[in-house]
């Protein structure tokens, strides 16, 4: 009896080990907080992000998206800068650091919009911070495209070695060749966000798409179910 107790115990313990062994970039919470982001649904997103935090504490990438999905789609500024200073304490030497300190900024600025104003608040100093927060939106916004420069080249498969004949053929190219954009042929539920996190593996170059795009979009949030866009 001693025995069988002994090794269901130990079947437990290594069943548990196996849990812990599961990446959290390969969680099932992560994927369905992936896919409610590319669907659009930011919620039910978000909750699976709380779900694989809960399970993975450290995960630094999962605080970063979550803080931008509270950022900028959920309109949580609080829980934005919460989840953008949890990525800084666990990756203090990370290049994407000035980045995610300037969104954290951008979040106070919105965090202290929402406050009722008192009545002794001077109008220069609040124009002053106003300006100040329109400034800090347009310098975001190139901060942003870097950020998913970064997380390009971050999932870019590692390049083999060229041989001579390689290096010569890449050397002098043939001038008939041309590179042809990719294009995204938008589906229902597709967003700028969206379409940025699916071919950069981050929300964060959606401004990148936009623009490269502004010739057939009116605006960000005006997307048609058909339309073809440039991905840069």
């Amino acid at each position: 009896m001693k025995c069988l107790l002994g090794i269901a115990l130990m079947a437990a313990l290594l069943g548990a080990c196996r849990r812990d062994v599961v990446a959290p970039e390969q969680s099932v919470a992560y994927q369905q907080a992936r896919r409610g982001a590319d669907a659009g649904d930011w919620a039910a997103a978000a909750g699976f992000y709380r779900q694989l935090l809960d399970e993975h504490p450290k995960f630094a990438r999962g605080h970063l998206e979550l803080g931008l999905l509270c950022d900028e789609r959920l309109n949580d500024p609080i829980a934005a800068i919460y989840h953008y200073r949890r990525y800084l304490e666990l990756e203090p030497n990370s290049d994407k650091r000035r980045v995610v300190e300037d969104f954290i900024e951008r979040a106070k600025l919105s965090l202290a919009a929402k406050l009722p104003q008192p009545g002794s608040v001077d109008g220069g100093e609040l124009l002053r911070l106003q300006n100040q927060n329109t400034a800090l939106a347009g310098e975001n916004a190139a901060l942003k495209s870097k950020l998913a420069e970064y997380e390009a080249l971050l999932h870019a498969p590692a390049q083999p070695a060229l041989t001579n004949a390689a290096v010569t053929l890449v050397t002098n190219p043939p001038s008939s060749i041309t590179v042809k954009p990719r294009i995204h042929v938008v589906q229902k539920g597709d967003t700028l966000f969206s379409i940025a996190t699916r071919y950069y593996g981050s929300p964060a170059g959606w401004q990148k798409i936009y623009q490269a795009n502004q010739s057939v979009l009116p605006n960000k949030d005006q997307l048609k179910i058909g339309q073809q866009l440039t991905i840069p």
